[in-house]
């Protein structure tokens, strides 16, 4: 394990290899210490979050983003010196995400989606809100009744 890199917890739905490559994912993608947000490791528990929403995928889509993420692992050994990504340092790494953003059709797409589940799974944690000035959804906010899965007012 590289110097820095935090050992991944045991998950329940992602696998040892699966936690590598999204722990430098989270890494390269959200520098929370460089703008003075609350670390996606210690205050936000990203990883735990990505964990709990595969677990609620379908096998299917288990399946098929733990074959995005054994790709994504592998797929820098032919450029970034033999490397898989999670062993990359963070420059490297972030030279890889950034190539795979503008990358073809199919890697621009890998990369969307691993962006997202990092991004969503950091974001929606409500420790982060006070950076973005949100303070929660106006219905509590306000004190709006919720009524449920009411049909919409019709024009």
């Amino acid at each position: 394990m590289r110097r820095g890199q935090v050992a991944p917890p045991r998950y329940q739905h992602l696998s040892e290899d699966d936690a590598l490559v999204l722990q430098q994912l989270v890494r390269v993608l959200l520098p929370t210490a460089e703008h003075g947000l609350p670390s996606s490791y210690s205050d936000v528990p990203t990883l735990q979050n990505i964990d709990g929403m595969v677990g609620q995928m379908s096998d299917q889509t288990r399946e098929l983003l733990g074959l995005g993420l054994w790709l994504f692992e592998r797929r820098p050994m032919a450029s970034f010196q033999f490397s898989r990504f999670s062993r990359l340092d963070e420059p490297q790494a972030l030279r890889y995400v950034q190539a795979m953003q503008t990358g073809n059709f199919v890697e621009r797409g890998l990369m969307s989606t691993l962006k997202t589940l990092v991004c969503v799974n950091y974001w929606r944690d409500a420790r982060t809100w006070p950076a973005l000035d949100y303070h929660g959804p106006v219905t509590e906010l306000w004190g709006v009744r919720r009524l449920g899965n009411a049909p919409l007012p019709q024009a």
